[in-house]
């Protein structure tokens, strides 16, 4: 048995990302789980069986572990914690690189991988990084959440500008946005453009346009409804050291629901080259997204759907355990 202990990182209740998926399919798998969060009521509150969600003042005695105690730290200023609660092991899970908006964490990231047992990354570029810093590194993608991207979520929601295709982007709205490209993209066009997301930092987007919505941050199981009705899914990130390791979770989201994407030439992108649309450069991006909304093959939407399948959180959840088994034999 293991209980496994995500350090503090993303709000329990904010945008879903990595950990939150990771540690309620692991609570979903049977694991006990408890996951520190910065925002919440004061105290241990069960989200669902086996998945506690940890707060504020918290009496440490509620904390009732079993068999091994794992530490799932996913940024490297978690080392400072790490020695403040009881552990048999560390895992350090590399989320994203420490450049750019991310060039914070740099100090960190030597005295966080002298605590971890096991490092994963998301991405080819973090591994090839990490493993030459590291004995036990491994490489484990992003996914998506099969049971939330439903086909079958088509309710229009009611938000959503109800003239034009719709170009449509879910994630957060941040300064790692091509936002020149943007520019170029939404100028003159016969489309309008959604994104779906919380301002990231108190980021404010330099574009303001007719055809540009912003819808602001939508609750986890309504983003589906919102996907269904984009024509085209887009990725308009610049292109640099943090999103050439980057892979990106919301690929997966779009492909599990056979959307048409549109994106930069990022590395982990490369990957997908034959079920989606790269652009190197602002004109091959508008011209992809015509493409795109006319798209009328059957055949490709069934290759992202099956893309899809084959990168879902339970099958990245099968690959922990394994590795878990193979390096401390516990399960």
């Amino acid at each position: 048995m293991i209980t496994f202990i995500q350090m503090p990182s993303v709000p329990f209740d904010w945008m879903v990302q990595r950990p939150q998926q990771i540690m309620t399919k692991l609570a979903r798998h049977g694991y006990k789980v408890y996951y520190f969060t910065s925002k919440g009521a004061n105290g241990i509150v069960q989200r669902e069986p086996n998945l506690n969600i940890v707060s504020g003042n918290y009496n440490p005695e509620d904390i009732k572990t079993e068999g091994s105690v794992i530490l799932w730290c996913s940024s490297p200023n978690q080392f400072l914690n790490v020695d403040k609660i009881y552990h048999d092991y560390v895992i350090y899970d590399v989320v994203d690189d420490a450049s750019d908006e991310f060039s914070t964490w740099q100090p960190y990231i030597n005295k966080m991988l002298e605590k971890a047992n096991i490092v994963f990354t998301t991405a080819d570029k973090l591994y090839e990084k990490f493993r030459k810093l590291h004995p036990k590194v491994y490489l484990l993608n992003n996914a998506v959440d099969l049971d939330n991207f439903s086909l079958n979520k088509v309710n229009k929601p009611k938000d959503l500008p109800t003239f034009k295709p719709i170009v449509g982007y879910v994630g957060a709205v941040a300064s790692w946005m091509d936002w020149d490209t943007i520019d170029f993209i939404t100028k003159k066009s016969r489309y309008n453009f959604v994104f779906v997301g919380p301002f990231y930092n108190g980021f404010k987007p330099p574009l303001i346009k007719s055809n540009i919505y912003y819808l602001g941050i939508k609750n986890y199981n309504e983003l589906p409804y919102y996907i269904n009705n984009f024509n085209c899914c887009i990725i308009p990130f610049k292109v640099n050291n943090m999103t050439n390791s980057c892979n990106p979770v919301k690929l997966y989201e779009y492909f599990s629901l056979g959307k048409p994407v549109v994106t930069t030439n990022m590395r982990e992108i490369n990957k997908f080259s034959n079920v989606c649309y790269i652009a190197n450069n602002a004109v091959e991006f508008k011209d992809y997204i015509d493409k795109a909304v006319n798209e009328k093959s059957n055949e490709m939407v069934n290759r992202r759907i099956i893309t899809a399948r084959e990168n879902s959180w339970d099958s990245r959840i099968n690959n922990i355990k394994k590795i878990l088994y193979n390096e401390f034999q516990v399960i």
